[in-house]
């Protein structure tokens, strides 16, 4: 498995054309290795409002002297490099970021689909209603760092559940996910060749064929 990045943000709200980012986490692993960290508060230069700060935590004097956005994107595009990102309905995170004008040509994973398909019967799909039900920790949810370690650990076991698909499966699943915009994609696909790359090469004759008599 190639190094990916998960990410995670904390905002002033939802729509990423009027609300902020007030904070900033990332991991970088590869399979069950963690290769770095990025964590910052951001200075979203208006009032957190106040249901932001009882679910997150973060308030108005936390973010007073941390770095504005432009200050730390160089920082974050560094640090994801060339690397697929995962998150867990990761097009909210991604759409306040390409509204920054960066990651716009990531590849994109989005463990919300991933568990739409891994686990039917999944009672909640929300991060910590799936990481509950895999038995994940809970590092403290709704922390943009905190909630990128829990996205790593939910994605490995999701790779898991894909692992157990039969090959047959897999290649249909990706067959049909050539042909739709679907955050989902890149995962199966690196199943299935990781699981073609792991079968043995059938022999053309059996084993008591004897090529010269």
């Amino acid at each position: 498995m190639p190094s990916l990045v998960t990410i995670d943000l904390e905002t002033t709200g939802l729509d990423p054309r009027n609300d902020a980012i007030i904070e900033i986490g990332a991991v970088r692993f590869n399979a069950t290795r963690v290769e770095s960290e990025f964590s910052t508060l951001i200075n979203p230069h208006r009032l957190i409002p106040a249901e932001i700060t009882h679910l997150t935590g973060i308030n108005n004097e936390m973010v007073r002297k941390a770095s504005p956005l432009a200050a730390v994107l160089q920082d974050l595009v560094d640090f994801v490099g060339d690397c697929p990102v995962v998150g867990h309905n990761v097009q909210f995170d991604l759409g306040f970021l390409f509204q920054a004008n960066i990651l716009k040509y990531v590849q994109a994973i989005d463990t919300y689909e991933l568990a739409s398909v891994l686990m039917p019967l999944a009672s909640r799909y929300n991060l910590s209603g799936l990481c509950q039900q895999l038995a994940i920790p809970n590092m403290g949810a709704h922390r943009a760092l905190s909630d990128a370690r829990m996205t790593h650990q939910l994605f490995l076991k999701l790779f898991d559940l894909g692992n157990e698909l039969p090959t047959d499966i897999l290649a249909e699943i990706v067959r049909m996910g050539e042909t739709v915009d679907w955050d989902g994609f890149w995962f199966f696909q690196e199943i299935l060749k990781q699981k073609i790359k792991k079968q043995p090469i059938q022999p053309k004759y059996g084993r008591d064929h004897k090529l010269f008599d």
